[in-house]
């Protein structure tokens, strides 16, 4: 189901939430090196098999804003901003406690179809335990990259190559599965 909150007069609605509460898989495009298997049920979003696989929203497009997830299973899970196309974004990467990275956030931004890392790599975060809901969320304001996990800045700094407007969504790496109980944008 599609919430949104309301604001004061004149300003913009939002922030829109998707609780996966019924199947609204018709609205996201999925980006993908190799698409990823993904379906919506008891109030969750999974992805699994796919390499490199974004789920943009459909319709929305910002340079400047904020994104989160609650997430319960991130085997290299993460968000994706200001995305161009299939080789041009930024993602902000996540992984539980049982995977061979254990507990790291990371940025990096794809260009031209590479991966670079952007503020170092592996930034350690408290445990975050499969299968308990956590908050991540990933925003971009002018040229300032921000990584919060349960509301708690981890990543933060400046990075200019991709000014925007771009989609966003949710991604799923490179291997196990991803799952995500809400998806929220601006």
């Amino acid at each position: 189901m599609l919430r949104r909150t309301m604001m004061a007069a004149g300003a913009p609605l939002g922030p829109f939430t998707d609780d996966f509460s019924t199947n609204t898989l018709g609205s996201y495009t999925e980006y993908a090196d190799t698409a990823a298997n993904w379906s919506i049920g008891s109030g969750e979003l999974s992805a699994t098999t796919g390499l490199q696989a974004i789920l943009a929203r459909n319709g929305v497009s910002f340079a400047d804003g904020e994104i989160s997830c609650v997430i319960n299973e991130a085997s290299d899970s993460g968000l994706v901003l200001r995305l161009i196309d299939n080789s041009n974004y930024y993602v902000a990467v996540i992984c539980d406690n049982s995977t061979p990275s254990p507990n790291i956030v990371n940025v990096y931004k794809r260009e031209a179809g590479f991966y670079a890392a952007v503020f170092g790599s592996n930034v350690s975060i408290p445990t975050f335990t499969r299968g308990t809901p956590t908050l991540f969320s990933f925003s971009a304001v002018g040229t300032l990259l921000t990584v919060k996990v349960n509301g708690v800045t981890y990543i933060s700094g400046t990075q200019s190559t991709f000014a925007g407007p771009g989609k966003c969504g949710p991604r799923m790496g490179s291997s196990g599965t991803s799952k995500f109980d809400s998806f929220t944008w601006p």
